[in-house]
């Protein structure tokens, strides 16, 4: 069976189902129609990539140094980690109000139409918060970070370009040590949560 045929089954199977929030899910115009626990579980991966840039800035080459603050990541205090932060910080705000909704699904089953559109919007409000803020400055950060690997002259190209140094050392002194330690307990957090989540769900 193609992926086009197994996608219109699942659908079909929605609408015919017995449940008022499979129904609104798959029928309504929205561009966050999939199941929470797929939201978590990319959730999860996005606070895992945002972790990633400490070693990613561990393999810096040796030209990148006149551009840092220093080659250590675990104290390097880069402009750009109070980005991450905040993209971070969307992305678990996010997964808790996805949490909260999936538990809410689960508590008070099988919901009427109307409460699920209520989760729905909740969960697309969740969707917006998680990829169009948190993904957005999650992806700005680990490009930023990870274009320090390309070296010395990709970085003084861009700063030239671009007229400053994302990798520079910021006032606020948030190091990618501490960016990066969040990020991937969130990101255990958030992948423990799908698991729980998929698990309830399929008892429903």
């Amino acid at each position: 069976m193609s992926p086009e045929q197994q996608r219109s089954d699942g659908i079909t199977d929605a609408v015919l189902s017995d449940s008022a929030y499979e129904r609104v899910r798959v029928l309504r115009d929205s561009l966050f129609t999939q199941p929470i626990p797929w939201k978590l579980r990319v959730q999860g991966l996005l606070l895992a990539v945002l972790a990633a840039t400490v070693p990613l800035y561990w393999l810096y080459p040796d030209s990148v140094t006149g551009y840092l603050t220093t080659t250590d990541p675990m104290t390097a205090t880069p402009k750009v980690a109070l980005l991450g932060a905040f993209g971070g910080t969307m992305v678990l705000f996010s997964a808790a109000l996805l949490v909260g909704a999936a538990l809410y699904r689960v508590e008070h089953a099988p919901l009427t139409e109307q409460q699920a559109y209520q989760v729905l919007t909740v969960e697309d409000f969740a969707g917006g918060v998680s990829l169009a803020m948190g993904g957005f400055a999650i992806a700005i950060t680990t490009g930023s970070i990870a274009m320090g690997l390309f070296g010395g002259d990709a970085v003084g190209s861009y700063v030239a370009t671009m007229g400053q140094n994302p990798l520079a050392g910021s006032v606020y002194g948030l190091s990618l040590g501490s960016v990066g330690i969040g990020a991937l307990s969130a990101s255990a957090v958030v992948l423990v949560a799908h698991w729980y989540v998929d698990r309830r769900f399929r008892r429903l």
